[in-house]
């Protein structure tokens, strides 16, 4: 079996994604693809943490 190739993490948001589109690199966008799942499982729901984050600094700013 081949050695892997070391390469740095990289932080997945949209630009990182939307640049292994442009590649055109098949490889490299089932890599960023595999990436990102793997982000979203550890993540698990962000959006609605996020919101409830939200909605937290509102409570807090409105009690000032």
């Amino acid at each position: 079996m081949a050695e892997k190739e070391k390469h740095h993490p990289i932080p997945l948001y949209g630009v990182t994604i939307h640049d292994a589109i442009c590649s055109g690199d098949i490889n490299r966008m089932k890599q960023v693809a595999q990436e990102a799942e793997q982000y979203l499982q550890q993540a698990g729901d962000l959006p609605a943490a996020l919101q409830a984050l939200k909605i937290e600094i509102a409570k807090a700013e409105h009690k000032k």
